[in-house]
């Protein structure tokens, strides 16, 4: 399991906003301005952010249930690792970390329109978690070391 992030932990960021896709450009650009802060090349800055964009977007879209929810960001950037967590209502129940994380593992079928997400995410991040529990909802962490 990987370990979770505190807000009141030194160096983490905590954002919090409507679940509304409107949202995800700017957290996106903030992201991109910590990761070049913390020295990191061009091809890492936009991995990171078609994880962190992929991430958004299924909280958004499957763990909300519209604009009214809230959905949670904790992060943090140093020069040797990028940490980011999101957390939403998530409505997925007993299970759905389990089936997600599964997923994330198979090469999913390229005629279908969707479902290639968790897919592309676990190849660019050195861990991908997922969580579910009713008091909380769905949390999603990724963690992505780097070189010294």
């Amino acid at each position: 399991m990987s370990t979770k992030l505190a807000p009141d932990e030194e160096g983490v960021v905590a954002l919090s906003f409507s679940a509304n896709m409107q949202y995800v450009r700017p957290v996106r650009h903030f992201i991109q301005a910590l990761c070049k802060l913390s020295e990191y090349g061009e091809e890492e800055v936009q991995e990171i952010q078609l994880v962190a964009t992929e991430i958004l977007n299924n909280s958004i879209e499957h763990g909300s249930g519209g604009p009214e929810d809230e959905i949670a960001v904790l992060l943090r950037v140093t020069r040797l690792e990028f940490h980011f967590e999101v957390k939403d209502p998530g409505r997925g129940g007993a299970g759905f970390a389990e089936a997600a994380l599964d997923r994330a593992q198979q090469m999913p079928d390229l005629e279908q329109p969707r479902g290639r997400g968790l897919y592309l995410i676990q190849r660019f991040v050195d861990v991908l978690d997922v969580q579910w529990s009713k008091e909380h909802g769905t949390c999603t962490v990724i963690r992505k070391t780097r070189e010294p």
